[in-house]
């Protein structure tokens, strides 16, 4: 049988620690894009193994934001704004260990803290005072580093009473490597945030920056992006006038999110808004779109779309689509599709011109029509569901009625996050019959 002497023992165990931690850490700085929680729940899986006192500050010594600060015993700890002075240095005292590695972006050891330590380090009376009241024996400081944005932060982990074994080189070891597992942590989330915003202007900036405003008609529109850490998709929608007056409609879903998606709506939307100033055969607009769409994206690159032109003068409404879901019109207390029957999606390669049906419609004064994405009626529900839903909010005359219909129709059909895009176009008829 082996004998380990005490400190052996010692070691195994903060080893053994180590490592749990380790694994701990791993899973939670992977397993979310929200750095800040992530970071705050790493700092509470730290006191349960590996330190008494776990803190983490963010930004430059000048500019430093404490984002988590978690003690053993305690849900939370030291998050007031009180804690965060002592970061500063009074006259003639030395710089806080924290703005030190800040500064210098190397790591901090103290192995042994006592009071003459604390009297020849602390930053500041408060400091010292905050260090002896929690005992610290021990601490390490080490930086979070970026390999885009370089030094992110520091992490910094303290043990506290006579009974806490004191960190060694060992441990500082341990320490950097986590310190560069959250840096990584937080250039992944920061890359990912700086994507989806580009994917979302990319998106609303191939969107329609103002409806036309017409004494017969009213329009409403919401584009609004999926929700969590999804990218940006392709949907779309668009209203503008014709050379004769008419009113020219598209609405449409590439599908894929992110930028490639946003980029690629952007260039359908366009191609079909062109193609709709010049042709009125809403059949061959749609074969031409799928033309250009099936010749400029990859293989396996899909996209639904309807396009619509309302004859002002007739008011007659002339509707295609190809693979889209269909417009609903409320008149008179009814609600119906006009779309009977739709054509394969641009890019299916089944698309052509003899296979698109364009359906026409005599608008009554007060009709109300939606044009939408399939994002409206698929939260929580198959197409079937989500349609019911969207025609018993259509049906509600507050609804129709609202300030802003969409938005309105949004909230009846959506109530919680949503993993698509979605994308509503409220058009009210109020020409003459």
């Amino acid at each position: 049988m082996t004998h380990f002497e005490p400190s052996e023992l010692r070691r195994l165990r903060n080893d053994a620690d180590y490592m749990r931690f380790l694994i701990a850490a791993g899973e939670l700085l992977s397993s979310s894009l929200d750095y800040r929680n992530t970071l705050r729940n790493v700092c509470k899986a730290a006191v349960q193994t590996v330190a008494d006192i776990c803190l983490l500050d963010l930004g430059s010594a000048s500019d430093v934001e404490r984002v988590s600060a978690a003690r053993k015993g305690d849900e939370q700890y030291g998050v007031s704004a009180a804690l965060i002075e002592y970061l500063h240095s009074d006259e003639g005292r030395p710089a806080h260990p924290v703005c030190k590695v800040l500064d210098s972006g190397q790591p901090f050891l103290a192995p042994s803290i006592d009071d003459a330590w604390i009297e020849r380090n602390a930053a500041s009376a408060r400091h010292a005072e905050l260090m002896r009241r929690l005992q610290y024996r021990s601490m390490i400081v080490v930086p979070i580093r970026s390999q885009i944005w370089g030094i992110a932060g520091a992490l910094t982990l303290v043990r506290t009473g006579d009974a806490s074994a004191p960190y060694d080189e060992d441990a500082l070891i341990f320490a950097q490597d986590l310190g560069r597992r959250c840096g990584l942590a937080i250039g992944k989330a920061r890359l990912h945030s700086q994507t989806v915003d580009i994917a979302e202007r990319l998106q609303r900036a191939a969107l329609p920056a103002t409806l036309p405003s017409l004494p017969d008609l009213r329009l409403d529109a919401l584009y609004e992006p999926a929700d969590a850490a999804l990218l940006v998709g392709g949907d779309w929608y668009d209203v503008f006038e014709l050379k004769n007056g008419d009113i020219g409609i598209s609405i449409g879903d590439v599908s894929g999110h992110g930028i490639e998606s946003a980029a690629q709506m952007s260039s359908i939307r366009n191609a079909i808004r062109m193609a709709l100033v010049m042709e009125t055969d809403l059949a061959k607009v749609l074969e031409d779109a799928d033309f250009l769409f099936g010749h400029e994206v990859p293989s396996g690159i899909f996209c639904t779309a309807l396009v619509a032109i309302l004859e002002r003068e007739s008011g007659v409404l002339t509707v295609a689509s190809a693979g889209h879901p269909s417009p609903l019109m409320w008149t008179r207390g009814r609600t119906t599709s006009l779309i009977r029957e739709a054509s394969p999606p641009l890019g299916s390669g089944a698309l052509s011109r003899k296979n698109v049906r364009v359906e026409r419609v005599k608008l009554e004064p007060g009709c109300t029509i939606v044009f939408y994405t399939d994002g409206l009626t698929e939260w929580l529900h198959t197409p079937v569901e989500g349609e019911a839903a969207l025609r018993g909010a259509l049906a509600d005359t507050a609804i129709r009625n609202a300030v802003n219909p969409a938005r309105a129709l949004r909230d009846a059909c959506i109530r919680g996050a949503h993993a698509d895009d979605v994308a509503v176009l409220v058009v009210r008829y109020e020409g003459n019959s």
